[in-house]
């Protein structure tokens, strides 16, 4: 135990906060690869790392916070530069899955909402501020909605680590870590269950009209 929080006390901190900014503005800014990366376990992994004393806390949700809102933004203006091209620009792969169409549905019902609800699901974290762009959402709401989805994303990610770091030597970590992580998986539901739904609400809608 005590060599690992060594080697964790040793990692360097500029390129540690580095990777929290980039990881997390990555994923919209580039949706090709911003469906690989992992931004939610690397700000996880950060938040152990400064309950060990190799990071600063505030910089590391200051970074994370940044990182997710200028991703957002990159991603917006990726969507306004190919609008109604979208589609035609992304591999069939994406535009047939499920999480382009529940981010087509969520863009579609929510607008500028979309970004907020869809911050705590990897797929729409990537694929809502891109959409968000293509259709035009505007941009007063999708920043200040995009900001309020960073405010409570980032620090909720690094503080699943911080407990997790801290709850190393009684529980190894496994306790809290698997916890949160379920807390954070079924948060992360929410999106598609709204998605859900809406298209239950319509298929009804439709049957009682041909009824």
């Amino acid at each position: 135990m005590a060599w690992i929080q060594e080697q964790l006390a040793a990692v360097p901190v500029w390129p540690a906060l580095l990777i929290a900014f980039l990881l997390p503005m990555a994923e919209p800014a580039l949706p090709l690869l911003g469906v690989l990366l992992p931004s939610q376990t690397a700000l996880m992994a950060s938040g152990v790392l400064a309950q060990h004393g190799s990071l600063p806390v505030p910089g590391v949700i200051a970074v994370a916070v940044l990182g997710a809102l200028v991703g957002n933004v990159l991603g917006h203006l990726v969507g306004r530069r190919w609008g109604a091209n979208l589609a035609a620009h992304l591999p069939t792969r994406v535009t047939n899955s499920h999480g382009y169409r529940t981010a087509l549905d969520m863009v579609g019902t929510y607008s500028a909402r979309a970004v907020l609800l869809g911050r705590f699901n990897a797929a729409l974290r990537t694929l809502v501020p891109l959409i968000c762009g293509a259709a035009g959402v505007s941009w007063g709401r999708f920043v200040g909605l995009s900001l309020l989805g960073s405010l409570l994303w980032a620090p909720g990610c690094v503080a699943v680590g911080l407990l997790a770091g801290g709850s190393w030597q009684r529980w190894g970590g496994s306790g809290v870590l698997a916890g949160a992580s379920a807390a954070l998986l079924l948060t992360s539901c929410v999106p598609m269950l709204l998605a859900y739904r809406k298209a239950r609400n319509a298929r009804s809608a439709g049957l009682t009209t041909a009824g």
